[in-house]
């Protein structure tokens, strides 16, 4: 699909990282916007870099995406006046590492309602639009964690694998409505999730977790990339988009040396339960 003048995007999690960079770049096509987000500073401060760029923010909600009522009533608002959507993007989403013995059912169902259903309510909410319309595009951003099984990671691989699932899924069925998907699974991005991710009975001060945090931002990609690659995708019709050399790493041993893969994976589980606070 062409990203050309006054074509209509919906993003969640417009508000800072990935979000934001696209709708900047979509802005500077000329694109037409209608952005959500928790934060509404951030939401704000968004919109006003959207239009500086010399793109139309049509509206914008302040909502959670795993509130379904609330992603219906935007939904709603945006087909009466401006009618089907041409792309739909799922970027939305927090972090949560734990491992599953520290972990209520509350932090799962947390994970899970943002980074999955928050998807399927915009999916459910704006899909039937634009299969009437015949044409459009949905992104969906996942994550590594959604290729391969991170330690600590239950809740969050459960929620981003799920997503990876469903777009396999809406790739094949909704071909014969000529909409394309893409998912989008980064590792390491420069975005404020890396702040606000929550790490359960770790000790995050200790010297060595400092050191993992620093090579984090070492690796990270920017999220205007990470932006550039997604508009790419949507061009092309790409399925998989992996943002890094790190993630594409990971993925081809997990298929190709299954030896490294779990040498890896021990290596990062040791890391982290090394760290672990001992249980009362």
């Amino acid at each position: 699909m062409e990203i050309t003048k006054g074509i209509k995007v919906f993003i969640t999690g417009a508000a800072s990282g990935i979000g934001r960079s696209t709708a900047i770049a979509i802005a500077g096509l000329g694109g037409r916007l209608f952005l959500t987000d928790r934060n509404a500073p951030g939401l704000e401060e968004t919109a006003e870099l959207a239009r500086k760029a010399g793109g139309e923010v049509c509206k914008l909600k302040v909502m959670d995406v795993s509130d379904y009522e609330a992603v219906k009533s935007f939904a709603d608002e945006i087909h009466d006046s401006f009618g089907p959507l041409d792309i739909l993007m799922n970027i939305a989403g927090i972090a949560l590492f734990a491992l599953p013995e520290d972990m209520t059912p509350a932090h799962w169902k947390k994970v899970i309602d943002v980074n999955l259903f928050g998807p399927i309510h915009a999916i459910q909410c704006f899909l039937p639009e634009m299969i009437r319309a015949k044409e459009g595009h949905v992104v969906n951003v996942a994550s590594l964690a959604g290729l391969i099984g991170l330690p600590w990671h239950g809740a969050y691989s459960a929620s981003k694998a799920g997503l990876v699932r469903l777009s396999e899924v809406l790739r094949v069925d909704l071909k014969q409505h000529h909409i394309g998907i893409t998912v989008v699974c980064p590792g390491a991005v420069e975005t404020p999730l890396k702040q606000t991710v929550e790490i359960l009975g770790v000790d995050m001060t200790r010297p060595d977790f400092q050191e993992v945090k620093n090579r984090f931002s070492q690796h990270a990609v920017s999220p205007e990339k990470v932006a550039d690659q997604i508009l790419r995708a949507i061009r092309k019709n790409k399925f998989l988009v992996i943002t890094s050399l790190d993630v594409r790493f990971f993925y081809y041993c997990k298929h190709h040396h299954p030896l490294i893969y779990h040498y890896v994976l021990n290596y990062i589980s040791n890391l982290m339960n090394s760290g672990r606070y001992p249980k009362p």
